[in-house]
């Protein structure tokens, strides 16, 4: 457990939720709007203005672990697009595989964060969020925020800076002229997707639009907008697979034709397709299995460092987290310990193929909030940004980390 500094001392509900009421309101102002979230009929506390006190020995391991990881995954992708029959493995749309198929020009993503879980034993990804990650606001305006409020050093200061160099490398590998517009996109009645979509257009360094999802025409010969302008180049908050299912106002089905124009490269979308493949959890089980047939010796001891055993089914595992391949926030998660059902999620991505990853516990961490101080399961979100490791987003949860883990900000000691 790391230690905390807290903003009430000692603590008092009404006492706290003013001050919290106050930092609160100050976040929103600058653009992290959603510190509380209305579920389950009911306001529940997002962020917490609790800071934990990370040593900085720990937090450059977590830089040091994301970097390896990050090459592991670029040498995956490299691996299969010269062993594409894996394919089949993945548990993929089959009218992607076209998609992934293409020799990609680009990254396999340009924002991505993986997530760790930090113990004893050292540091484990379970997970990488290669096609849409978000936690990137929270991490630079809460950590802001929160940071002076604590009148403590900010680790993530950079992280605007780390931004825009992405959107260079961006520019660069896409060939965007400086007179091209680059599109955002988003449901736009996702506050949290749509707030993420406005800070990293406030970041990109030449024109730039926010269109919604919603509006966006897709015709038989280009993508455009209402009023008839072309979009050559989008950034979507707004997984790959979902297009798919989309359709147009009459009712007609639109995705194919957007993928069309994906594959015919009259639209350029960012992240890529690849970062979809990428996202797929049997990937983890991939990297397992291939352990010793793609990877150099100094990449397996990196994958025996960092990276669970994960496999297509449980034989193997006494104890294991039972994942489907593009679940989200928790959902489909089922926790597995000494063959007896720890936690479970059952009301989501139920017909996805699975994957079996050795359990790996989370480690307890206590904060304040509305109702006192209280103690769950601490997760590490590292957001690798074109490559480069660029800040962390820590969450505390349950057992499964869901939508309503809280953000919680840190610094370094």
């Amino acid at each position: 457990m790391l230690p905390y500094k807290s903003l009430t001392e000692p603590f008092h509900p009404e006492t706290y939720l003013r001050k919290w009421e106050a930092v609160e309101k100050k976040a929103s102002e600058k653009g992290f709007t959603w510190g509380s979230l209305y579920e389950n009929y009911e306001d529940n506390q997002y962020m917490s203005d609790s800071l934990l006190l990370v040593p900085r020995g720990m937090a450059r391991e977590i830089e040091n672990a994301s970097r390896a990881v990050n090459d592991i995954y670029t040498k995956t992708f490299e691996q299969i697009g010269k062993n594409p029959s894996v394919l089949h493995d993945l548990g993929l749309p089959i009218m992607l595989w076209d998609l992934f198929l293409k020799k990609a020009k680009t990254r396999f993503s340009y924002f991505t964060r993986y997530d760790f879980i930090a113990s004893a034993e050292g540091l484990k990804v379970i997970e990488a969020n290669t096609d849409t990650p978000v936690g990137i606001v929270e991490a630079a305006i809460g950590q802001e925020v929160l940071c002076q409020e604590h009148q403590l050093p900010n680790p993530n200061s950079q992280l605007g800076n780390r931004v825009r160099d992405a959107w260079y490398q961006v520019i660069k590998d896409y060939y965007i002229r400086s007179t091209d517009t680059l599109y955002f996109t988003c449901a736009d009645w996702h506050t949290e997707d749509k707030q993420t979509v406005q800070y990293l257009m406030s970041c990109y360094p030449q024109k730039a639009k926010y269109i919604p999802l919603e509006e966006i025409v897709v015709e038989k010969d280009s993508v455009k907008t209402p009023d008839g302008e072309t979009i050559t180049y989008l950034y979507r908050l707004y997984p790959m697979e979902f297009f798919l299912e989309e359709r147009s106002g009459t009712g007609e089905p639109i995705g194919e034709q957007f993928l069309v124009h994906i594959m015919e490269e009259k639209l350029q979308v960012i992240n890529p397709p690849q970062a979809l493949l990428m996202q797929s959890k049997a990937i983890l089980a991939l990297i397992t299995e291939k352990k010793t047939e793609w990877f150099t010796r100094i990449e397996q001891n990196a994958i025996e460092k960092y990276f669970l055993p994960t496999y297509s089914t449980p034989n193997r595992l006494s104890s294991y987290v039972k994942k489907p391949v593009l679940g989200r926030e928790g959902g489909g998660i089922q926790i597995v310990v000494n063959g007896q059902i720890l936690e479970e999620d059952v009301d989501h991505y139920q017909n996805q193929q699975t994957v079996y990853q050795q359990y790996f516990s989370m480690p307890d961490q206590t904060i304040d909030t509305w109702d006192g101080p209280y103690t769950g399961k601490l997760l590490i979100g590292s957001h690798v940004l074109a490559g480069e490791p660029s800040g962390l987003f820590f969450r505390v949860g349950g057992l499964i980390t869901g939508n309503l883990s809280m953000f919680v900000p840190y610094t370094e000691v």
